[in-house]
């Protein structure tokens, strides 16, 4: 089951400026994997583009002021452009606001609005000294109690929330709402999901086996139907399959004894197809039933599917589940079976997903 998670402002901002670093990137592994799903706020956004613009104007402020211009080109020798300090702090609010919207464009987050928070849910908490007003520095509280109040929604019973923050303030709200869970860390998500933050070394096994995974996506592909919509009673069959890439993997190490490893990578195959349907260009009409009625052989052709483009543009494993440690040199490996489904959106791209075993003393392949 994908897990919902918000990541909050104090946390993004010290994994490092958008894109984030290799924490955010890891994040994005697990987004690409349907191991978690990301939610956000309007205002954390705009909390992560502020501190990180504000953080820049502390170094390069004076870049504003005419006397300190003046002394940089009189001493080194270089003009620097005219700008005033209000105009230099808007361009780097600006900047850190497109790359913090790319960032979470990219880790595909919900971006929730704190403008359908109603302002008296948030008074009265206020009004009251509870939740985030509970304790001292009231007025600073009101950011993370809007975000807060836009949160509690999407934490449900069939759809529980994981809220990821180091901020201490968290805690008693949090406490008060069902089906809501507080970690304090992007490693401690990692935990909580039972995976690894550092990714395994997986590449000398993939390609030792990429053979025999071409010839597993192809076993498998063979199992689907194709369909012609364009030609009536068209039969389409898949003559061969061939691997072209096997690339953007996203790797994870499984914790407990097994040693398992999940893996997402992307697939781009070419496929060769053959089809066949009746001859409608001479077809008789029944005038009686109102039907065409062939009259000739069956019209035969052969072509190839670049990208696998009854699909989409290629396919994507998600996921890929290695058994044991490839780093464990005793071990031998074998890839058992690969299994496609396609999402619920149609038109839309395959996945690819493949569960590798490993058995000691033996270097085969079962399916």
């Amino acid at each position: 089951m994908t897990k919902k998670v918000f990541l909050d402002a104090n946390v993004i901002i010290r994994a490092g400026r958008p894109p984030g670093g290799p924490l955010v990137e890891r994040v994005a592994d697990l987004v690409k994997a349907d191991l978690v799903s990301i939610v956000t706020t309007n205002l954390t956004m705009v909390e992560i583009a502020k501190k990180h613009a504000e953080n820049d104007f502390d170094v390069i402020k004076e870049v504003g002021r005419p006397h300190f211009r003046r002394l940089v080109q009189e001493t080194l020798d270089v003009e620097l452009p005219q700008i005033g300090k209000e105009a230099l702090r808007e361009n780097l609010h600006l900047k850190y606001r497109r790359l913090t919207e790319d960032m979470f464009s990219r880790l595909k987050a919900k971006v929730l609005s704190i403008d359908d928070v109603k302002p008296s849910s948030v008074f009265n908490a206020y009004s009251a000294s509870q939740g985030f007003f509970s304790g001292q520095s009231k007025r600073d509280q009101f950011p993370d109690a809007f975000v807060f109040e836009c949160l509690k929604p999407e934490a449900r019973e069939n759809d529980p929330l994981i809220i990821v923050s180091d901020d201490s303030d968290f805690n008693g709200p949090s406490r008060s709402v069902d089906h809501l869970k507080l970690l304090r860390s992007i490693p401690e998500l990692f935990t909580e999901l039972g995976y690894e933050m550092e990714a395994p070394d997986i590449r000398e096994f993939i390609d030792d086996n990429i053979d025999r995974i071409q010839d597993l996506l192809a076993e498998e592909l063979s199992n689907w139907s194709l369909i012609a919509t364009d030609v009536e009673d068209a039969d389409i069959e898949q003559d061969t399959v061939q691997l072209e890439t096997l690339h953007s993997f996203s790797v994870f190490g499984q914790m407990g004894e097994d040693r398992s490893i999940l893996v997402v990578a992307k697939a781009e195959l070419k496929v060769d197809v053959s089809f066949t349907h009746p001859d409608w260009a001479t077809a008789a009409y029944d005038g009686e039933d109102k039907v065409l009625i062939p009259v000739l052989d069956d019209v035969s052709c052969a072509w190839r599917a670049a990208g696998f483009t009854f699909f989409g543009p290629g396919l994507w494993a998600s996921p890929i589940l290695l058994r044991s440690d490839p780093r464990d040199s005793t071990t031998d490996w074998q890839l058992p079976r690969i299994y496609l489904k396609t999402s619920s959106v149609w038109p839309s791209e395959a996945r690819i997903f493949a569960s590798f075993r490993y058995r000691t003393g033996r270097s085969s392949f079962s399916s």
